[in-house]
């Protein structure tokens, strides 16, 4: 990328992405016109434009309301866009200019030989329209964050250019995902306050007998379990509301019923959550069943029932998964960056949404396996989400906590030092939330059990993790010691992690594990982050782990 562009500030750099854009969905069209086998794959760049167009032209209406941090954000990540733009254009244009084409005119060549040369050149477009695909999509994940953030803004103008952008951009009404149009303007509708305090009961509970009893399956090592419904057969997620008295359900009924109102059309593959569709309170002391240890009830007598989308494998757990160890699916490098990501970004929009989440660990994380097109060798595509439930804790971000809590030592090891006990020393935040996100953060770069469980038993022991540190210091010592159980971990995240993932990845463990110190320049001030809409946190943490993350290259 040239210095003039990098330059050009928030409105020149959307005119270039345009001007690439263009040039590249051009371009598909031309191989599509050549073979008619491309087709799909240069209809799904047409699709990550069109979600990125319609992206851009709010960016460009709202950049003069966005703080200077925000917009820093936006402006360096359109840099990383145009870069990939202009390379999927060139590295795609030259293809158009191969000379096989010589090799057909050839008298001398033999039929095999320009069957050969064909197969080839289709070889390499195919390719090089799967890697550009690649790219797009890599970055969208990239930039939704900061653009869904914009939604949090109390301004009005954020409505104004939606509709306009809507009016604009015929493709941008349309829902699904070629447009994050829809997505926002149901985003806006939730976060405003007429909207969460419209409707009664009768619009979140729903009916008893509305599931299926003989239909509910636990999901190994989480907290949530699977049911079907009656009236049409769908699946859905029970998550258990937990709370730790029956006094205490009254504070936790009102930030569940205002949180399964905003997520009443969460896009789990736009925000890592599930659509929740009401909650089911159940009579007298029945409770869900689960499939973790202790506690996994629903204490409450109450569960988010969440929509699971259609053609999705079985569910796993994040914990599940880590149990396979090496010989599980995330063994890879390029997985586990993948699952990473996905886990960042899945929290920062519970916090967009206006919630801390108070409970993020692998028995939280779920792993949702769907069909997404086709792969470079024409194969069904399986692609994967993370999403998040255990939102048994939950309040607004906005909100006082309420400073009661538990002593289960395999939910500790997520909690920081302050957080831990039965009665906290401090408020809950945004900070503790990005605290456990650290934590298993850590869990996924070494690809090791902190928390383990022996077969046919649901008892949590100590895992192999942190059972010891080599020189001799016993795992369970560090569990009645809080600080001590901290610094494990950021030794861990400075040693062995960064030789199995890398000097940036344990970064911004790191950066996460130490976003309470007062140190840390990058979350340490808590002066800073006393802003009016509440925005100044999610930036923060999408500029410093979310981008991050997503810019190191594998």
């Amino acid at each position: 990328m040239s210095g003039v562009e990098l330059g050009l500030g928030i409105l020149g750099a959307i005119d270039v992405c345009y001007r690439y854009g263009k040039a590249l969905l051009e371009t598909c069209q031309a191989f599509h016109d050549a073979d008619s086998r491309l087709g799909e794959s240069a209809l799904r760049v047409e699709v990550c434009w069109m979600r990125i167009e319609s992206q851009l032209h709010v960016v460009r209406k709202l950049a003069p309301s966005l703080d200077e941090r925000h917009r820093d954000v936006q402006q360096r990540t359109l840099e990383v866009l145009l870069n990939k733009l202009r390379m999927a254009d060139l590295r795609l244009a030259k293809l158009t200019k191969s000379p096989d084409s010589q090799l057909s005119q050839s008298r001398s060549a033999s039929s095999s030989a320009m069957v050969e040369a064909r197969r080839w050149k289709f070889a390499l477009m195919r390719d090089g329209i799967a890697e550009a695909i690649a790219d797009l999509e890599a970055w969208q994940a990239l930039f939704d964050p900061a653009w869904f953030l914009m939604m949090k803004m109390a301004s009005p103008e954020v409505d104004n250019q939606l509709e306009m952008t809507r009016k604009e951009l015929p493709h941008a009404s349309e829902k699904g995902s070629s447009s994050s149009i829809p997505a926002a303007r149901d985003l806006r509708r939730a976060l405003k306050p007429e909207h969460s305090s419209s409707g009664g009961q009768s619009t979140v509970f729903l009916p008893q007998d509305g599931l299926a009893p003989s239909s509910v399956r636990a999901i190994h090592l989480s907290t949530a379990s699977t049911a079907q419904r009656v009236d049409n057969g769908h699946m859905v997620v029970l998550d258990p509301i937990n709370c730790t008295s029956r006094p205490h359900v009254r504070f936790v009924l009102k930030d569940a019923r205002e949180f399964a109102k905003r997520l009443k059309r969460a896009d789990p593959s736009a925000f890592g959550m599930l659509e929740c569709k009401g909650i089911l309170q159940e009579e007298g002391e029945k409770q869900t069943p689960s499939g973790v240890s202790r506690h996994a009830g629903s204490t409450s007598g109450l569960s988010f029932v969440f929509r699971l989308p259609s053609e999705v494998a079985p569910l796993q757990s994040l914990r599940h998964r880590l149990v396979g160890g090496h010989e599980s699916r995330h063994d890879s490098l390029s997985e586990r960056f993948a699952l990473a990501r996905q886990l960042v970004a899945a929290v920062s929009y519970v916090h967009i949404f206006g919630f801390v989440h108070k409970n993020i660990r692998p028995e939280t994380v779920l792993l949702l396996r769907r069909m997404h097109g086709e792969n470079r060798e024409g194969r069904s595509e399986l692609v994967e989400n993370a999403v998040l439930v255990g939102f048994d804790v939950l309040r607004g971000a906005d909100e006082r906590t309420r400073r009661v809590s538990d002593e289960d030592w395999e939910k500790n090891l997520y909690r920081h030092p302050t957080r831990q006990g039965r009665m906290p020393e401090v408020d809950y935040e945004m900070r503790h939330d990005i605290y456990s996100v650290g934590v298993c953060l850590l869990e996924i770069g070494l690809w090791e059990n902190f928390v383990a469980y022996e077969d046919g038993d649901l008892v949590p022991m100590l895992g192999p993790g942190l059972a010891s540190d080599g020189a001799g210091e016993a795992g369970t010592d560090l569990l009645r010691d809080p600080v001590r159980l901290k610094g494990r971990l950021q030794g861990l995240a400075r040693g062995k992690l960064r030789r199995n993932m890398g000097t940036l990845y344990s970064e911004v463990v790191e950066t996460c594990l130490t976003c309470l110190d007062e140190g840390n320049l990058d979350f340490g001030d808590e002066e800073e982050f006393q802003d009016e809409d509440g925005i100044a946190v999610d930036v923060r943490y999408i500029e410093k782990v979310v981008a991050k993350l997503g810019s190191i290259a594998i």
